[in-house]
């Protein structure tokens, strides 16, 4: 008997099966450097940890809210309404078990069989699978130079079966910032075709070069009724193994999610969320503390790995995401994935191939990892090189 074609029609996470491979070399006794992480190598903030013990030993581990604690949800408007000037509350919020169950759970809502979803390229790996999984067809659109939104491009994907356009800022994997007055045009699109705008925006603490994100349903009553607004806990506060995202939008959208989720998750981790609500407390100069380091690194890596290949310097996220073509040339290789996998027994670090994001011909290097790290993965692969 096979299984669903539903399941048969996805490709599997190429950053989750790299990670078995990485682990079966270490279990060898491999020493791998691991730059195709995607979270941060900081520790958890003490006062996060010790919130969520607290609501251990109150007990705070019975069934809540489908939708999210009250309190938790209140602090996540209070949020953005002080960041982005929305006029946001606890009804236009819906917490999940991460972005990715958030993202499921927006596509299960929003898409009928044969809608299609308009993705910027490169992308995230889970966005199309997602959309497949819900019955939708993703459209890939490229972007311009610096990885940059192509409105005239996004414009000319769309069709009478369009549902929705999905942005992703600061952007996995190049670590692009779109600016405000390409975001317009993606609401203006939205509003002259009757579409939702779906801004993933894990990564939006997290800018460099003294480049601001912008949160692009504050751009406008209209933004905020047609964006979806898919975010996280795990990258911004270095809470990756906690599960807490969240969704903001317009009622009546969270309502029918809500319902979704009665059926297929229940609540999300108690205690955890008692953790999530203590990150929006926290002192600004702890995140400062942190962005400055991640950017530390970042022109570290930028300057190191330069020297093998082409890089475009990110204003966000952690990554970065070479040109990898003359390489690739030169070893005699077919591909980004046969140079991840070079990389990986030849000099034992660890990194993405490209097009595992839609685009070949590339690398996605994270610095996310310690200087150290950095420095050594530069070193192992300039001997090999």
């Amino acid at each position: 008997m096979e299984n669903s074609k539903r399941v048969n029609s996805i490709e599997p996470s190429k950053s989750i099966s790299l990670s078995a491979k990485i682990a079966e070399l270490k279990k060898l006794g491999e020493d791998i450097i691991g730059l195709n992480v995607g979270e941060p190598d900081f520790a958890t903030p003490a006062p996060i940890i010790q919130a969520t013990i607290a609501a251990l030993k109150d007990n705070e581990t019975r069934y809540s809210l489908v939708q999210g604690l009250d309190q938790l949800r209140e602090g996540i408007a209070y949020y953005l309404n002080k960041k982005y000037t929305l006029n946001a509350n606890k009804d236009h919020i819906l917490l999940g078990n991460g972005s990715k169950h958030i993202l499921y759970l927006i596509f299960q809502t929003l898409l009928n069989d044969g809608d299609e979803v308009i993705i910027p390229s490169p992308y995230w790996v889970t966005f199309p699978e997602s959309v497949k999984l819900a019955g939708g067809v993703p459209r890939f659109v490229e972007t311009k130079k610096n990885f940059q939104l192509d409105l005239k491009t996004i414009e000319e994907a769309i069709t009478k079966k369009t549902k929705a356009i999905l942005i992703n800022t600061p952007n996995n994997p190049t670590g692009a910032v779109y600016n405000a007055e390409d975001l317009q045009g993606v609401v203006d699109l939205a509003e002259k075709y009757d579409l939702k705008i779906i801004s993933d925006e894990a990564y939006e603490i997290l800018t460099y070069n003294k480049v601001k994100h912008v949160n692009i349903s504050s751009l406008s009553e209209v933004a905020f009724q047609r964006t979806l607004t898919v975010q996280s806990f795990s990258k911004s506060f270095c809470m990756t193994g906690f599960r807490i995202g969240y969704l903001c939008a317009e009622k009546s959208f969270i309502d029918d999610v809500n319902k979704l989720q009665g059926h297929l998750s229940g609540n999300n981790c108690t205690f955890a969320q008692y953790g999530a609500l203590e990150a929006l407390r926290l002192d600004a100069g702890l995140i400062r503390i942190l962005t400055k380091e991640l950017e530390t690194r970042m022109k570290l890596a930028h300057e190191l790995f330069s020297e093998f290949f082409p890089i475009q310097k990110p204003d966000g996220a952690f990554y970065l995401f070479p040109d990898v073509s003359d390489l690739i040339k030169k070893l005699g290789l077919k591909g980004s994935e046969e140079l991840s996998l070079y990389l990986l027994e030849k000099a034992k670090v660890a990194i993405l191939p490209g097009i595992a994001f839609g685009m070949e011909n590339h690398l996605r290097i994270s610095f996310a990892q310690s200087r150290e790290e950095i420095i050594e993965a530069h070193k192992r692969i300039k001997a090999i090189l």
